[in-house]
């Protein structure tokens, strides 16, 4: 895969989940080896909570217990198997485990859309536009620009008779992305979006507006994505949140503290409507036979098979067992 040794492992994570075969049979070793992995990292953030922010004690044990014991249906007669259970956190921005879950049934239901879009009016091209600031020691200053700029560029588009590149998009779903520049050491925020437009956007046009808009910035990116293959574009949008998981456990709580109850994510147009997902479980296939297997988390194994104390619980929200 090209990128793949400058590509953090939470992103291949996600994008192997969302990758097309990514629940047949043959795939469910590696599906477990990379929950594993996900697993192993966020009880690193949880140690790093427990003895860094022990104030947050209940969130140390969401955060640990989360994916303790994974119940999984196997549809043995189309040689399916989709997750059917776990005890999951949900704080996908500290927890890689949720975080790969909740972008891949994001990135599922915006791809849907998308096809319904592109056959009804296939005059429609998908591009992905990046936008920046310039980098800032203080992270809540940098975000609140970039947050305002982009609402900025995005009022344009109502605006009679105004020049916006932004008006060629008849819809966008966008997020915001966090870490520190490379060069720079300080923190870098951008927003990663789809625009689905009739007519390219400009690149230089954009770059010239946004830093009239920002006053600090002028790079952008434009380019088209493979119509054919539009999941690799729409993962930079819903790879924000694995992004977190794979800072040092401390930027990743600054990160946290920083953004928590921040909408992260956004879209106007033909792309919004899209409801956030509430349960991070597969779908089920309804109407076929099925067996259910169970898997309970080893830190020094990863996941194993075998029922886990409270696999039997209806709806846990949090397995008091522990892993």
């Amino acid at each position: 895969m090209e990128g793949v040794k400058d590509t953090p492992s939470m992103v291949l994570s996600l994008a192997a989940d969302t990758k097309e075969g990514a629940g047949n049979r043959d795939q469910f070793p590696d599906r477990l080896k990379r929950y594993g992995i996900a697993k192993k990292r966020a009880l690193a953030i949880s140690d790093y909570i427990r003895e860094y922010q022990p104030d947050h004690s209940k969130l140390y044990l969401a955060i640990r217990d989360c994916g303790s014991w994974l119940r999984f249906r196997d549809y043995y007669t189309v040689g399916e198997i989709r997750l059917a259970g776990a005890c999951f956190c949900k704080k996908h921005l500290l927890c890689p485990l949720c975080a790969i879950r909740r972008g891949a049934k994001h990135l599922s239901r915006y791809i849907d859309r998308f096809q319904a879009l592109i056959a009804a009016k296939p005059v429609l091209t998908a591009y992905m536009v990046t936008l920046t600031v310039k980098d800032g020691p203080d992270l809540a200053e940098r975000f609140n620009h970039l947050q305002k700029s982009l609402k900025q560029l995005h009022k344009r588009r109502h605006i009679p008779r105004a020049t916006s590149e932004a008006r060629k998009a008849s819809g966008a779903v966008w997020s915001y992305e966090v870490k520190r520049g490379k060069g720079s050491g300080i923190w870098h925020p951008h927003v990663h979006a789809v625009w689905l437009c009739e007519v390219p956007p400009d690149q230089a046009a954009l770059g010239s507006e946004w830093h009239k808009i920002t006053g600090d910035s002028y790079i952008v990116d434009v380019r088209p994505i493979d119509q054919d293959n539009p999941v690799t574009g729409f993962l930079e949008v819903f790879k924000y949140a694995v992004k977190f998981s794979d800072q040092p456990e401390e930027d990743t709580w600054h990160c946290y503290e920083t953004l928590k109850g921040k909408r992260l994510v956004g879209s106007f147009g033909d792309f919004f409507g899209i409801p956030e997902p509430d349960e991070l479980t597969d779908d089920p296939l309804e109407g076929l036979p099925y067996v259910d297997y169970f898997y309970h988390y080893i830190p020094s194994t990863g996941y194993c098979p075998g029922p886990h104390p409270c696999a039997d619980l209806p709806e846990p929200s949090r397995c008091p067992a522990g892993a």
